[in-house]
């Protein structure tokens, strides 16, 4: 039978020593583990917002030389090809030109593909673009969206340009030429350079058949590249929308985790890809410096076991300490998120968000369809006031306007934001002229029952002035915040010219070039 008398002391000291120890070297193990999978984790959520933030901006790049082909096509429309009309059109498109970044050159060819006019200093009509990929396009497709053609070199610099272009129809609605904008690649080239992406790191923007139209980095044959037998392409990229994936690429063997994203208004997609070792470089610091340290930990804890049950209550208040800090970082995170979005002095939204908001429902609303009301309000005689009581009750008197125009909108999913100044700006999301107009009148009503003093105005308080419009589309349409916003500002500007302190209603329609304004009696 077993005799627990003869285990000495030091046996005890021993067992309990290698206990720890192996206990130690499965925690360290599975920390290790958990530590790499947050790591990978973090990794892929920073690569999937980059490429967002991309797709975000590679639409707007595009969308802003697309105005500009549309305000040509209004423009050749009016003036036609007359001498004087190709001259001022030339003029706008030089002055287009200066004011876009990206871009690097406007042009216009008949329905030939002879130049016609275009945005250089003097006009050259020695080249013929019939034979561009973009021309042949249009030739064979009546379309009303823009056109983004593969990589090409101009034709007048020799420099790689990405074009965007435009169908010219003829009276009887056949084929007038193209107006085209190109984009110098250079320009995606110094915004991508702005990302700290490693030395194996991509970003890549590509078109939906495949077709590589930038990378970072520029390798010779990227531009122009087809990505059609890619494994990322086909599994992955032409299946999806977005998303991540963990890919070993098959030119340079190089793990890397790919986030791609298509973007809202083109048929192009964008790619970040991280390299797997350069992301998990600095744990791997950590992990042999960690070993290094657990090492030295059993060798101390060899000679002397109790010293280690110190080391361990050091090491699990030293983790408590990590964990807290860093619910506190990620709770002020969130905190500075929110006031991000607010308006510091009235505490609705601000105009940042505003313009994100309503370009992202006007997104939506142009790719499935439905209803949207946009609300502009402006105080009247804000200036009289804040010379007659002073700045500091100017503030007090829009926070109070503010607050009366968040009592008015009621529905959660609707936007209250401080447009700018003394003006304030509602989007009503599935919401019918109707609706808005009863929005629009509670807006008054409310603000009436303030009575916000105001010894300057007509009535003896403060009043606003409102401005409404409201859509109700199916899907394939293009509507822009812009557009939106001028119909609504018009009836704003309107309800000023005819005594302030009433609601003008803006129709706005998608097909039509004249709108239809009304007289909102009841909110007079």
């Amino acid at each position: 039978m077993f005799n627990r008398s003869r285990i000495s002391a030091s046996g005890v000291a021993r067992i309990f020593v290698v206990s720890v120890c192996l206990v130690i070297v499965v925690l360290e193990f599975w920390s290790g583990l958990r530590e790499h999978d947050v790591e990978l984790t973090e990794s892929t959520r920073a690569t999937s917002n980059v490429a967002m933030a991309l797709a975000q901006h590679a639409d707007q790049t595009f969308n802003e030389v697309d105005i500009v082909l549309l305000g040509l096509l209004e423009r050749l429309e009016k003036d036609g090809n007359s001498k004087s009309g190709l001259a001022r059109t030339h003029d706008l498109m030089v002055s287009r030109v200066g004011g876009l970044p990206q871009l690097a050159g406007l042009f216009v060819y008949d329905d030939q593909g002879n130049w016609v006019v275009n945005s250089q200093p003097t006009l050259e009509k020695r080249f013929n673009n019939s034979d561009r990929d973009y021309f042949i396009y249009h030739r064979l497709h009546r379309v009303e969206k823009p056109f983004i053609g593969k990589p090409i070199k101009s034709k007048s610099t020799g420099q790689w340009i990405l074009t965007i272009s435009r169908r010219i129809n003829k009276i009887d609605g056949s084929f007038g030429g193209v107006v085209l904008g190109t984009i110098d690649l250079s320009f995606f080239q110094r915004f991508y350079a702005q990302f700290d992406i490693g030395k194996n790191g991509a970003i890549m923007l590509g078109s939906l058949d495949g077709t590589v139209l930038h990378r970072r980095p520029l390798l010779p044959d990227s531009v122009g590249k087809n990505l059609e037998n890619s494994p990322l392409f086909q599994e992955h990229v032409r299946r999806s929308g977005s998303g991540s994936v963990e890919i070993r690429s098959t030119q340079d063997g190089v793990v890397r985790i790919n986030s791609f994203r298509y973007l809202a208004d083109h048929p192009l997609f964008i790619i970040v890809a991280m390299s797997k070792d350069e992301v998990l470089a600095e744990w791997m610091f950590h992990v042999w410096v960690r070993v290094i340290g657990v090492a030295a930990v059993l060798i101390i804890l060899y000679y002397g076991g109790t010293k280690m049950v110190a080391q361990v209550k050091r090491r699990e208040v030293a983790e408590l300490d990590a964990i807290k800090s860093k619910r506190k970082l990620e709770s002020l995170y969130k905190t500075l998120e929110a006031q991000s979005q607010k308006d510091g002095l009235t505490a609705v939204f601000n105009r940042r968000y505003f313009d994100d908001s309503l370009s992202s429902q006007l997104a939506l609303l142009n790719r499935s369809g439905g209803i949207l009301s946009l609300i502009m309000v402006d105080v009247d005689h804000f200036k009289r006031f804040n010379d007659t009581y002073g700045h500091a009750a100017g503030d007090v008197c829009l926070q109070r306007v503010a607050a009366a125009i968040q009592t008015a909108v009621q529905r959660e999913g609707d936007v209250v934001a401080r447009y700018g100044g003394e003006e304030f700006a509602v989007i009503l999301p599935e919401c019918d002229k109707a609706g808005a107009l009863i929005v629009a009148r509670s807006l008054i009503n409310s603000l009436h029952e303030e009575k916000i003093e105001h010894a300057s105005s007509g009535t003896g308080f403060i009043t606003v002035s409102v401005g409404v419009t409201s859509i109700a589309v199916e899907p394939g349409h293009a509507i822009t915040p812009r557009k939106m916003i001028e119909a609504a500002d018009e009836g704003l500007y309107l309800a000023k010219d005819q005594g302030r302190d009433q609601v003008i209603f803006r129709e706005f329609s998608p097909q039509a070039r004249n709108r239809i304004l009304c007289f909102d009696e009841e909110a007079a």
